[in-house]
C-alpha cells in the first residue's frame, strides 16, 4: 500500500534534536508527496486528536532549537484500555497510514502496543538518558555538552575557595550520562547506585586532597543519594567545604549539538524511507557510526 499520509510525535522527556528529527521526517516526505501531521502533546495528543498537517512555514528557524516544537508529555492514560482504542480510533479517522514515535524507554514499550494491535509504528531514540540499546540516542550529547559546560563554570567559581562540589545528573535509571561527563570533566568520583560505599569515596577524596589540593568534583546519579546531605557527609569527613548543586533542566535545554541535529535528521529520513519501502514495527538509530534499525525489544535495557 502506497503511503499518504504519516504522523510524528514526540513524547516523554524532551531531547535536543527532536526538533531535527521532525525535519528530517518532513523532509523525507516532501521529496515523496507524503503528508506530514504533527501530533501535539504526546500520546495524549492521540487521544485528544490533536493532529495538525506541517508545513515548512511551522518549522522554518525553529528545527535547531531545543525542546520539541510539538510539544511533549508523560501519558498516563495511554495506559489504559480505554483511551488506548481511542487513539488507534484517531489514527485511523485522521486516515493515518503510519505513525513515528520520537522518545525514551517509555514511548518504546506504547510502540511495542500500538505495533501488536497493528498499527504501523516506527521509533526513533529521543532521550538525553542513552537508556535504550544503540550507541547514542538523540540528545545525549547535547546533554553531556550542557553538563560539562555547567560544570566548568561552578568550578572555576569554587576552585577559586578550594571547595569541592556534589552535583546531581538527571539519567534515570542509566549511569551512561555521569560516566559520561565523568571522563570529559576528568573526574573519578561518581555515584551511579544506590547501595554504594562512601567510605571508599571519603577516603580517595582525602588523599587526593592532602596531595594536590584539587577541589573534588562529585557526580551523582538522580535518586541515589540527596546531593545536599552528601555534601554534609564530606564536609564533616573530609575536613574542608563542598557545595551541592543540581542542575534539573539545563541539561536538556539549549539548541542541539552538531552531532545530535544530524543524527536526528538522518534517523527521520531512514524512518520515512522505511515507510516507504513497507518495513515498520521496529526502532531507528545509531550503531556505531551508522543509522540502522533493530526491534523494539531488542532496544529496552532495563
Amino acid at each position: 500500500m502506497k503511503i499518504k499520509n504519516i504522523a510524528v510525535l514526540t513524547s516523554g522527556g524532551d531531547a535536543p534534536g527532536m526538533n531535527s528529527a521532525i525535519f528530517g521526517i518532513f523532509s523525507a516526505c516532501q521529496d515523496n508527496g507524503i503528508n506530514l501531521y504533527g501530533v501535539y502533546n504526546g500520546f495524549d495528543g492521540l487521544i485528544d486528536n490533536k493532529f495538525r498537517l506541517i508545513t515548512f512555514d511551522m518549522l522554518d528557524g525553529r528545527t535547531n532549537r531545543g525542546g520539541s516544537i510539538l510539544k511533549s508529555a508523560r501519558s498516563k492514560r495511554f495506559k489504559k484500555q480505554s483511551y488506548f482504542k481511542k487513539a488507534i480510533s484517531n489514527l485511523n479517522l485522521n486516515k493515518i497510514d503510519a505513525l513515528i514515535v520520537i522518545g525514551g524507554d517509555g514511548s518504546t514499550r506504547a510502540c511495542i502496543e500500538l505495533r501488536d494491535n497493528g498499527v504501523k509504528v516506527i521509533s526513533l531514540p529521543g532521550t538525553i538518558d542513552n537508556d535504550l540499546n544503540f550507541t547514542y540516542t538523540i540528545g545525549f550529547d547535547t546533554a553531556t555538552n550542557n553538563i560539562v559546560n555547567a560544570v566548568d563554570n561552578i568550578m572555576d567559581s569554587l576552585a577559586t575557595f578550594g571547595y569541592g562540589t556534589v552535583i546531581k545528573l538527571m539519567g534515570r535509571d542509566c549511569p551512561d550520562l555521569v560516566e559520561s561527563c565523568a571522563k570529559a570533566l576528568h573526574t573519578k568520583y561518581t555515584i551511579t547506585k544506590k547501595d554504594f560505599d562512601i567510605a571508599p569515596l571519603i577516603k580517595s577524596i582525602k588523599k587526593n586532597h592532602d596531595d594536590c589540593h584539587l577541589p573534588p568534583v562529585v557526580l551523582v546519579l538522580e535518586d541515589c543519594i540527596d546531593c545536599n546531605e552528601l555534601s554534609k557527609i564530606l564536609e564533616e569527613k573530609c575536613k574542608f567545604p563542598f557545595r551541592a548543586h543540581i542542575l534539573g533542566y539545563v541539561q536538556r535545554g539549549g539548541s542541539p549539538s552538531a552531532f545530535d541535529r544530524k543524527y536526528g535528521f538522518s534517523a527521520g529520513e531512514y524512518a520515512v524511507d522505511a515507510l516507504i519501502n513497507g518495513k515498520h514495527g521496529f526502532a531507528v538509530g545509531m550503531v556505531g557510526s551508522s543509522i540502522t534499525s533493530k526491534s523494539f525489544e531488542d532496544i529496552i535495557k532495563f
